[in-house]
């Protein structure tokens, strides 16, 4: 079963994407977190497959500024960015450590996404 940690501030949105990954019996959500910095806490014990993660976050450190870090303590752990912030999309094309963009209008395809790089793992 490949683990996913949510990091994201908004309690609905966390349920939006914890109900998405329930519909695939091979994906499991073992932590949620409301700031970057609680993430990698979890990121550190949990070891996840796939980490959700937003940008605007509660607590000082934004998504992507915490994703070197995000990679440090789970270098094999693909990072989707999910966010309702288009423009970042340019800023972050190229950043390595973000494996994937995401806008939260596009939520059907964040099964599939996840789908997708966790078959590129397997291919490893």
């Amino acid at each position: 079963m490949k683990s996913v940690v949510i990091v994201e501030d908004d309690p609905d949105i966390q349920s939006l994407i914890a109900t998405i990954f329930s519909m695939d019996p091979r994906f499991s959500v073992t932590g949620l977190a409301e700031s970057a910095e609680a993430g990698l806490e979890l990121v550190r014990d949990a070891k996840p497959e796939i980490i959700v993660l937003d940008d605007r976050l509660e607590g000082a450190l934004t998504g992507v500024a915490a994703v070197p870090q995000f990679k440090e303590v789970a270098p094999e752990a693909k990072i989707i960015l999910f966010t309702a912030h288009a423009d970042l999309q340019a800023r972050v094309v190229s950043q390595p450590g973000i494996d994937a963009f995401l806008l939260k209008t596009e939520t059907g395809e964040l099964l599939p996404l996840a789908q997708q790089l966790t078959n590129m793992l397997s291919l490893l």
